[in-house]
């Protein structure tokens, strides 16, 4: 039997040898990208196809942002300066790029749905995000929201709450607005407008849709329903102004 002490000792390891071996695998492949082996040239991107349902944006548009970044090859071009550079058009809320074998990008888009104006040069998506388009101020149908840009998110869900109640009754909101002292007014689709001061607002709004079949008269209509009172309200109506108190709901 031979001695183990007359055996040579391993200079290196299984777990060292593996390490290096990785180690100049990767060196290898950062020489070949150097070389340009994996670049442009060589490896093109000849197809940039486009995804999603695109109601405002083309898909011309989407290749355009995206052919600069997508220039640099397969396997070098940045799919994150892609996506950053598709998502930068005003319409695109969400852009998702991949790479498919061998020569194509793929590009899946989600456009922003507008919902409601937003201080009238920007738009509320259906996502809650405030993006911004030039020429939108042309768009018809939306509702017109506005405050203090530190309270949009409050302006937004309140719109969205009192457009629910309110639309139980058949109205719709054309405009609302918060002031910089936190006091609402909301405009209905009729016109009709609706002071709700700073407090128990919503308590304000359903008191208002409580008694708003007692407000329709054939001879006149509602111009402003003032709503701050605590225990009443007070109509002007568009001939002329009178003072209702509504003891029944006091």
């Amino acid at each position: 039997m031979a001695n183990s002490d007359d055996q040579p000792e391993r200079l290196i390891g299984p777990a060292t040898m593996a390490t290096l071996v990785l180690l100049g695998g990767v060196l290898l492949g950062a020489l070949w990208l150097r070389s340009g082996l994996i670049g442009a040239d060589r490896w093109p991107i000849n197809w940039l196809d486009v995804e999603g349902e695109l109601q405002r944006t083309s898909a011309s548009q989407i290749r355009a942002a995206a052919a600069g970044p997508a220039s640099r090859g397969f396997f070098s071009a940045d799919l994150e300066r892609v996506r950053e550079s598709v998502q930068a058009l005003p319409w695109v809320a969400v852009a998702e790029v991949s790479r498919h074998w061998p020569d194509a990008l793929r590009i899946h888009i989600r456009e922003h749905q507008p919902v409601a104006r937003w201080n009238e040069s920007s738009l509320f998506s259906d996502r809650g995000e405030v993006f911004t388009v030039t020429g939108s101020q042309n768009m018809q149908g939306l509702a017109r929201l506005s405050g203090p840009e530190n309270r949009r998110q409050d302006v937004l869900q309140e719109w969205l709450w009192m457009r629910r109640e309110l639309g139980r009754i058949g109205m719709d909101i054309r405009q609302m607005h918060l002031d910089e002292r936190g006091a609402w007014t909301v405009r209905l689709g009729t016109g009709l407008e609706l002071l709700l001061g700073r407090e128990q607002v919503r308590e304000r709004l359903s008191r208002f849709i409580s008694v708003h079949d007692d407000l329709a008269e054939p001879e006149r209509r509602p111009e402003r329903v003032d709503l701050r009172y605590t225990n009443g309200l007070a109509v002007r109506w568009a001939e002329h102004a009178e003072t209702l108190e509504d003891e029944q709901h006091g």
